[in-house]
């Protein structure tokens, strides 16, 4: 999949890297973003679902971006947010020409919702669960507008690093080893930067990552007929997926320092 993206970027005049807003260094792939310069390509990062940060915080990863030498902006595709302004930097690196994009970036970053946007109706292929069945697999072209081209799919990037980091890069549950385990070092992440954000998404208090599976498990009614005990696999596995659906606010701020088990990419 990888040596696909390379031969599309190759073809392509802008490599446009879609980012989730909460976790914006864990979501990019510096490797790429270093491959299409040195293959003459511009970047551009693109933040999205920025309804669920701060705009100050946004525009701190903006800074921080662009100071490392990237154009970056910040978009919520599924608000229809930014849409223009996102067109209207493509026209700009284009310089006014006639030119192909590639949207690259991790399951669930909001790729192809990008582009239904930008075309203004619903044409791309687009999932809610990481790399489930329907998820873009084809090479496809899009056109953006008249001097706009758009490649989509294989663009997405397969979720690496440790367990934590292919969670928020989202790979998909039902191949997790040891779902709660994963789970759970979400959940410690999300409590780090927003202790409230459980809370706040489920209605559910709790004194450990155990106590809040089994607790969401019983909310929603999953009971294991063997044991009649609450499933909080199911439930981690929920977890995992509302959290690439938004529904779990918090955000990292562009200065803070990462856990030291997070990897650069």
């Amino acid at each position: 999949m990888i040596s696909q993206i390379l031969s599309l970027i190759r073809k392509s005049d802008i490599m446009i890297e879609v980012i989730d807003s909460r976790e914006p260094d864990l979501t990019r792939s510096k490797k790429l973003e270093e491959y299409a310069m040195q293959h003459g390509r511009k970047v551009l990062i693109v933040i999205n679902k920025a309804d669920l940060v701060p705009k100050e915080i946004l525009e701190g990863w903006k800074r921080k971006f662009e100071y490392e030498g990237r154009e970056a902006i910040y978009i919520s595709a599924t608000k229809h947010l930014g849409t223009k302004i996102l067109r209207d930097k493509i026209k700009e690196m284009l310089k006014g020409k006639e030119g192909v994009v590639v949207f690259v970036g991790y399951p669930k970053t909001g790729k192809s919702s990008i582009i239904n946007a930008l075309k203004g109706k619903h044409s791309a292929s687009t999932s809610k669960i990481p790399m489930s069945y329907g998820y873009t697999r084809a090479v496809q072209k899009f056109k953006i507008d008249s001097k706009i081209y758009a490649w989509d799919s294989p663009g997405i990037i397969p979720p690496d690093g440790n367990e934590l980091e292919k969670v928020i890069r989202g790979i998909n549950v039902d191949k997790l080893e040891d779902p709660v385990r994963a789970a759970t070092l979400l959940l410690e992440r999300v409590i780090k930067y927003n202790p409230n954000a459980i809370n706040e998404a489920y209605n559910i208090t709790f004194n450990s990552p155990e106590e809040f599976f089994e607790k969401l498990a019983l909310k929603r009614g999953w009971i294991l007929k063997s044991t009649k005990e609450p499933n909080i696999e199911e439930a981690a596995k929920a977890f995992i997926r509302d959290y690439h659906k938004g529904k779990i606010i918090y955000y990292v701020p562009p200065l803070s320092k990462n856990d030291d088990k997070i990897s650069s990419v």
